[in-house]
């Protein structure tokens, strides 16, 4: 997703929101689930997707994420795979009223995992990443 588009989540707006959180608030309202993938910056959530959050997380007329399913897998250049954002953003996501999948889910050393096509090669991320986002797809379907 390319926050560049979501003008910055304020309160006073929500009377005329701006059509970009219209739309984005529209397409989320239609999605089973959401899946949270993301870098971790200065140890926590970077700021686009927390105010991609806020724009969501309010209820106008009605909560957009609560009840709705998540799962949270974050990624860092370092070995810890981005466990703060991902502490930070499930944290966030269950004050929020979301459903999110009980899994600690960080993709450590991502430099060092993926060819120079972006291709993962790491067959221990690959296995662990098909077994949860199977485990995820099943939480879904059984809502």
């Amino acid at each position: 997703m390319n926050y560049d588009i979501l003008p910055l989540y304020n309160p006073d707006l929500e009377k005329e929101p701006p059509l970009e959180w219209q739309a984005f608030r529209e397409v989320v309202d239609k999605m089973d689930a959401l899946l949270f993938v993301t870098q971790e910056y200065n140890f926590s959530i970077p700021g686009g997707l927390k105010n991609a959050i806020d724009i969501l997380s309010v209820p106008s007329p009605q909560p957009h994420i609560y009840h709705k399913p998540a799962l949270v897998i974050t990624d860092s250049s370092g070995a810890r795979g981005g466990a703060n954002a991902n502490a930070h953003i499930q944290q966030l996501l269950r004050y929020t009223g979301m459903d999110v999948m009980n899994a600690f889910v960080t993709v450590g050393n991502v430099q060092q995992i993926f060819d120079q096509h972006d291709r993962l090669t790491d067959h221990t991320t690959a296995k662990m990443l098909n077994k949860v986002l199977g485990d995820f797809v099943n939480m879904v379907n059984e809502k």
